[in-house]
């Protein structure tokens, strides 16, 4: 049975479903926006705005796993909160056998920053399908537009000061797909999952170590202050897993994940 990558024309749902196809299964991609690579490689795509309830039901229709990746620390929090509700509703109508979604370590209600409020509301819509759902608390996962937005926040001295441990996109990715790939014969549960980087830094020494000495006391104002504001504020964390029964993703797998470095693919 196939599995449905939801925002497949953004970069890390676009990675996920091109390595799933490398794995020689049925992939079906729903997005929209450019979905060419996609097509090329093999998927099967499926036109639609997140919004539209109607069409990702249907493009759902006879799949095993929905992979909702559902927004990053720099979305519009309301954005991630709606599309996850969105997201539920089509598995649940669909009959959905299983929902694989990307969250953030301190995910709660009750959480300091929006986005962290956002994520336990997007878990609190999914683990309400009625199938299995994995909860992969991934934390500051490196990516190019992650990058550009530490850098020209002007994010403050505490900002810089917190512990972080970045997730390289291709080490987030084999945990996905492996994942996918253990598919289990339960009809219920909630797994979640930590995926921490292996290396604890604060985001200064972070952008030290991917960009070059001395980057993360650099900072430009962006165009839109709410994003900077917003990023602060999810900074401080927390970045540790903290619910009991978290599994180590990386060990249940066997992965090993690595460190991020200046080197970055941006496909």
């Amino acid at each position: 049975m196939p599995v449905l990558v939801t925002a497949a024309d953004e970069p890390l749902s676009r990675r996920i479903a091109l390595r799933l196809l490398q794995e020689g299964g049925e992939v079906r991609a729903y997005a929209s926006g450019d979905t060419a690579a996609l097509r090329a490689a093999g998927a099967f795509v499926a036109s639609g705005d997140a919004d539209d309830e109607g069409r990702l039901e249907a493009a759902l229709a006879e799949v095993h796993t929905l992979v909702h990746v559902g927004g990053g620390v720099l979305d519009d929090p309301e954005r991630i909160e709606a599309d996850a509700a969105v997201a539920a509703r089509a598995a649940e109508n669909a009959g959905v056998r299983r929902v694989i979604t990307v969250s953030l370590p301190g995910a709660d209600h009750a959480a300091d920053d929006a986005v962290r409020r956002a994520k336990a509301a997007a878990e609190a819509s999914l683990t309400a399908v009625p199938a299995p759902t994995v909860i992969l608390r991934v934390g500051l996962v490196d990516t190019p537009a992650l990058r550009d937005a530490l850098l020209t926040s002007g994010l403050d001295r505490d900002a810089l000061a917190a512990r972080v441990a970045p997730v390289r996109v291709d080490d987030l990715v084999e945990l996905v797909v492996a994942f996918d790939r253990a598919r289990a014969e339960s009809t219920d549960g909630r797994l979640v999952v930590a995926a921490d980087g292996p290396t604890w830094t604060s985001v200064a020494g972070y952008l030290d170590q991917v960009t070059g000495e001395g980057a993360g006391r650099v900072g430009r104002r962006l165009p839109r202050p709410e994003v900077g504001a917003r990023l602060s504020a999810l900074l401080r964390g927390p970045w540790a897993p903290h619910e009991p029964g978290t599994v180590d993703g990386w060990s249940f797998f066997g992965i090993e994940p690595g460190t991020p470095g200046p080197e970055l693919d941006t496909r």
